[in-house]
């Protein structure tokens, strides 16, 4: 782990904290400005590794800078729910980061070799090197992303909330044309990770969706998916 950011790090990782949305709308200066705090930190994480786990202190929230990983949880059963899928400049961690005891409410495992910066509590409460402007910027971009991972959350309880399978594939699909605005669209996750986020059996799922393509209501084009009844698909809408 690399305590600090080098100005050569720095530079390489640039483009991908320029688009993470805690720097929306800062300047290269001001960016940099911030990301040469002393008390940032660097890890670099293998593929399969942990980058949290559930339970365990929290560091401070996290930025993908390079790789990709899963945000999930697990119930008694030992049975796991995929929550979010982490990209390089996703932000996690930020719901607790101003609770009294911030541990990770989730884990968070990696998929492929990635690189993850850390952002401890302190660099948010204290001066941000003399520039006001900076700091107004980005907590209004911490609260902004806070508020766009509960609309998130909920939209996943609405899932969870249909009874049937077939419901929750309508669900799900509606809300990937609703944001990807393209049919077909495109299925960010293989078969398992789909069966997770639904909370169902990969082999129920694979059978229904069987079944789906069977009726004339979905048909499968590769990685992606032809809505050829919308309408119906369209009334699972969260």
């Amino acid at each position: 782990m690399h305590i600090g950011l080098s100005t050569e790090l720095i530079t390489e990782y640039l483009p991908v904290l320029s688009s993470s949305p805690l720097f929306r709308d800062l300047s290269e200066d001001q960016l940099r400005n911030f990301l040469i705090a002393p008390n940032l930190t660097i890890a670099n994480i293998k593929k399969n590794s942990f980058i949290a786990i559930a339970g365990d202190p929290m560091e401070g929230i996290g930025i993908l800078l390079k790789g990709h990983a899963h945000l999930t949880r697990e119930n008694v059963l030992g049975q796991r729910t995929i929550m979010t899928d982490l990209t390089p400049s996703a932000m996690f961690g930020e719901a607790i980061l101003f609770t009294d005891m911030p541990n990770w409410p989730a884990t968070i495992q990696t998929t492929e070799d990635s690189t993850v910066l850390f952002v401890p509590k302190a660099a948010f409460t204290t001066s941000f090197n003399n520039c006001d402007a900076c700091q107004v910027q980005i907590l209004t971009n911490l609260l902004h992303d806070m508020s766009e991972k509960a609309l998130a959350l909920t939209r996943k309880v609405h899932y969870l909330s249909l009874k049937g399978m077939r419901e929750r594939i309508f669900a799900y699909f509606d809300d990937l044309y609703t944001y990807q605005k393209q049919n077909p669209i495109r299925l960010p996750h293989n078969r398992q990770e789909m069966a997770d986020v639904l909370n169902v059996s990969r082999t129920s799922l694979s059978r229904e969706l069987g079944r789906l393509q069977d009726e004339k209501i979905i048909e499968f084009e590769g990685k992606k998916v032809k809505l050829l009844d919308v309408k119906a698909i369209n009334e699972y809408s969260f």
